[in-house]
């Protein structure tokens, strides 16, 4: 009976370092590439692509966080190597970093970045001359009278 304990024992021992190693040995995915544009208009859809690789070959789940405080969103999970499109719409002008990461349900990467810039609308009258003209309505009716003479 003492023979067969220790021999029961002595394999578990054996085993049990197979089963550590193979739960063990999970990688996690690349950090994702970002791929768009880096400027755009406040009010419009902007598309973006994110591509990850998993060495272990799970599936991919991609959360992104856009950057102005709409908080995390999540897409997939998809098979590892495909590529994923996600669209924001930002509301207000200003500098914005897109952030993702990539998980396999057991791991994360690390956070990709990406700064895009929503920049003020340039209008027409932003121009120096035209201000000029807004401000003094009547500059045009002098200059028109100094050439006129």
């Amino acid at each position: 009976m003492k023979i067969k304990l220790t021999t029961i024992l002595f394999c578990a021992i054996l085993i049990m370092p197979a089963f550590a190693i193979s739960a063990a040995t999970n990688e996690p995915p690349s950090a994702p590439t970002i791929d768009g544009p880096t400027d755009g208009k406040v009010g419009e859809q902007i598309t973006y692509g994110f591509c990850s690789t998993d060495p272990d070959e799970d599936n991919i789940t991609i959360c992104i966080n856009w950057g102005d405080d709409t908080g995390d969103i999540c897409i997939g999970p998809f098979q590892s190597g495909l590529c994923a499109t996600a669209f924001h719409i930002w509301i207000k002008k200003g500098t914005y970093t897109i952030k993702a990461k990539a998980s396999d349900g057991q791991a994360e990467s690390a956070w990709s970045t990406l700064e895009v810039t929503m920049p003020r609308f340039k209008a027409f009258y932003s121009t120096p001359i035209i201000r000029l003209f807004m401000h003094f309505p009547n500059a045009l009716l002098v200059i028109k009278q100094i050439f006129k003479s």
